[in-house]
């Protein structure tokens, strides 16, 4: 994990090109307005339309990245919107999965727990003016993670529930990496 202790003193998440919603904002938020139709499709079984609304959530979520870094409008609106949008996609969708009975309330229990304790971690070591990025194995548990609900949501629900486990393996050994850096910074200490 890369820390920039400097620069996080200096402008807190890094330059920033503009302020305001821009384009891979409003990208951001259609991610957000597509759930509920999302919960609606999984709980009344239109298989194919809930597949489609799920690839379109993972291109948005691939796209808001690129067209703010292509047009320099990075901002800490958008680095902070983006993965609150992110959870609350994972967290309401991995919901109706219970609800269809996919899969086990256990489950969504080991990644909500994960995601908090991390966010904790995070938060603490930014009060301190420690930034810490995304690791590489947060990546990969995302897009296991994200391979997960699309199977998921095509009915295929056991190899989906497979890549489910294997992304809360992967999510629980990086919470690990954020422990450690948390320990040796002293996190407790603010």
């Amino acid at each position: 994990m890369n820390i920039n202790h400097q620069e996080a003193a200096r402008d807190g998440l890094g330059e920033k090109a503009s302020s305001g919603i821009g384009l891979a904002s409003i990208i951001t938020f259609s991610r957000l307005f597509i759930i509920p139709i999302l919960i609606y499709t999984i709980l009344h079984d239109y298989h194919i339309l809930s597949g489609a609304l799920v690839l379109f959530a993972i291109l948005t979520d691939w796209l808001d990245g690129i067209v703010a870094r292509k047009s320099n409008s990075v901002t800490r609106h958008g680095e902070l919107l983006d993965p609150a949008v992110d959870k609350i996609f994972t967290i309401s969708v991995l919901v109706a999965f219970v609800e269809k009975s996919y899969i086990s309330t256990y489950l969504v229990f080991l990644i909500v727990a994960r995601e908090m304790l991390v966010t904790w971690i995070r938060s603490v070591l930014v009060n301190k003016n420690i930034v810490v990025p995304a690791s590489y194995l947060g990546k990969v548990k995302t897009t296991i993670q994200l391979i997960a609900i699309f199977l998921l949501s095509i009915k295929a629900v056991f190899l989906g529930n497979l890549a489910l486990w294997l992304s809360i393996i992967v999510a629980y050994i990086s919470a690990y990496e954020y422990l450690k850096l948390f320990i040796k910074e002293k996190g407790w200490n603010l």
